[in-house]
C-alpha cells in the first residue's frame, strides 16, 4: 500500500471521529440589539398613543443620517428623562445604545421632538430604531 492511499484512509478515518460543530450560525437575522429594539417598541405602544400624521422627509434623512446617530440618540434621551423619568425603562434601554454608536461629529442639527409629543417622540423614535437596525445589519 503506497503512502498517499494511507493518507488518504487516515484523513478519511479522522473525517468520521472528527467532532460536529454545534453552535449557532455566524450570522443570524436578529441583530445584537433587537432584543432592546423589541421591548422599546413594546413600551412605546403602551404608553403612548398611536401618531398623527407622518414624517417629513427632512424629519427621515436626519433619522438616516448615520452621522447624527449619537446626537439623534441624545435628543431621544433627553425627551425621555424629561416625559418619563430617568429610571423609566426606555431611557434604561436607550443608554444601551450610547457605546455602541458612531461618535461622528455632526455637521447638521438633530431630530427636534415636538415638546410633550408623546405620539411625535413615538413616531420618530420608530423610524429611528429602523436606522439602527438597517445599519447593524450591513456591519
Amino acid at each position: 500500500m503506497s503512502s498517499l492511499s494511507i493518507l488518504h484512509l487516515l484523513l478519511l478515518l479522522l473525517a468520521l471521529h472528527a467532532p460536529q460543530a454545534q453552535g449557532l450560525p455566524l450570522r443570524t437575522s436578529r441583530t445584537p440589539y433587537s432584543s432592546l429594539m423589541e421591548e422599546i417598541m413594546d413600551d412605546l405602544k403602551k404608553i403612548t398613543p398611536s401618531p398623527e400624521g407622518s414624517l417629513n422627509s427632512d424629519e427621515k434623512n436626519i433619522l438616516a443620517n448615520k452621522s447624527l446617530l449619537q446626537a439623534n440618540l441624545k435628543a431621544f434621551m433627553t425627551f425621555a428623562t424629561d416625559t418619563f423619568g430617568n429610571d423609566s425603562k426606555i431611557m434604561k434601554n436607550l443608554k444601551e445604545f450610547q457605546p455602541v454608536l458612531p461618535t461622528a461629529t455632526p455637521t447638521e442639527d438633530s431630530i427636534l421632538i415636538e415638546d410633550s409629543n408623546l405620539g411625535d417622540f413615538r413616531m420618530k423614535l420608530e423610524e429611528y430604531l429602523a436606522t439602527i437596525r438597517a445599519a447593524a445589519e450591513t456591519i
